[in-house]
This record gives structure tokens, C-alpha cells and sequence, in this order.
């Protein structure tokens, strides 16, 4: 961030100037940062209040029943694997969204809407309901059309601070994403012999 505004460097923890909220690592979209303290403490206010909407798109194994629905599981550190995520009874409180935007063969893309911001909260969730996002190598596995997980940020609505007017913002699917989708679906030029 800091090459793209250098004034960045003095506002919030230093090593992680003007970011507010965090993306899982080969997640990708929208992420917000502040060029204040002012703003940063306004806007980690909201998230903590969670009157910030945040939308995510995922492409997930199978066909999810029902088609929309809220996953409601507690998370917390995995008593096997120290390093990953799990749902756990004695975690905390995790509420993930879900809606079916399109069915594929064998696949479902989903609008996912997390109300709780935990570590890994969506990959989590929808694995531990039998429908894992493709290309999540620690929670669902590798796909061929894929070198990453399917999970884009593409929703944002929240107040700006200082005036407190609402605003929405809308990332597209990346391009490699949009072509992973495309293959998947077999409407791509590229679908024939890749999967």
C-alpha cells in the first residue's frame, strides 16, 4: 500500500499501514484502508459494531441444499491441526450468509455474506458443511483450473468517516477467476480437454 500512498506509513500498526481488514492469503477484491487515524479507528468501529456489509463470490464443490441459508457454527483453532481453522464447541460465535447464484456440474457459485469476521470464517464453514471452495488447498483441495482459491471480496458497504455517508463498492471477478468459472462451466474457449 505504502507505493501507492506513501502517507500510509504513520497511520495504524506499521507493519500493516492504513489496513483496516484483513483478505485470506489468494483471496482477492476489495479491502479497505484508511489514510488517517481518524478514519482507521472510524471504520475498525464499524467492523467491530458489524454495520459493515461485506459480499464475497466462491465456487464450491457440489450443490448446496438449501440454496440460500446461514451457516451458524462456532470456530476456533482445530485440536488435530494447530494451524487451521475448525468448527469447535467451545469456539466462538460464526455466522456465514450463503446464496446460490448459479449451478454448474458438480459446482455451485454462491454470493457468501459472513456476519462475524473470523480467521478463515467462510472456507471454514462452507467445508464443514460438504461443499469445500475449489482451489482451497488447506481446507478443500486443488482444482486444474485453478492456482488459488475461488473467494473474490466483492461487496463493500459501509459509512465514510468524517461525513458518515454510505457507500457501496463492487469489485468483478478477476480475470483468473473469470476464466476459471468459464472453464468449469464449459461456456469458455478454453474448456474443451481442460478438466
Amino acid at each position: 500500500m505504502l507505493a501507492y500512498h506513501s502517507a500510509l506509513g504513520g497511520v495504524g500498526d506499521p507493519a500493516r499501514p492504513g489496513i483496516v481488514h484483513r483478505l485470506d492469503k489468494d483471496t482477492s477484491g476489495l479491502l479497505m484502508v484508511a489514510k488517517t487515524d481518524e478514519s482507521l479507528r472510524s471504520l475498525a468501529a464499524q467492523l467491530k459494531s458489524r454495520s459493515v456489509t461485506k459480499g464475497y463470490l466462491a465456487l464450491v464443490k457440489g450443490r448446496i441444499e438449501p440454496s440460500e441459508g446461514v451457516i451458524d457454527a462456532p470456530l476456533g483453532r482445530s485440536p488435530r491441526h494447530r494451524k487451521k481453522i475448525a468448527v469447535v464447541a467451545e469456539g466462538r460465535d460464526a455466522r456465514t450468509g450463503y446464496k446460490t447464484l448459479k449451478e454448474l456440474d458438480g459446482y455451485t457459485l454462491l454470493e457468501v455474506a459472513p456476519e462475524t469476521g473470523r480467521t478463515h470464517q467462510i472456507r471454514v464453514h462452507l467445508a464443514a458443511v460438504g461443499h469445500p471452495i475449489i482451489g482451497d488447498r488447506t481446507y478443500g483441495g486443488r482444482h486444474p483450473a485453478l492456482s488459488r482459491q475461488f473467494l473474490h471480496a466483492s461487496y463493500l458497504k459501509f459509512r465514510l468517516p468524517g461525513s458518515g455517508k454510505e457507500i457501496e463498492l463492487r469489485s468483478r471477478l478477476p480475470q483468473d477467476l473469470s476464466d476459471a468459472l468459464e472453464t468449469i462451466s464449459g461456456e469458455g474457449p478454453r474448456a474443451a480437454g481442460t478438466l
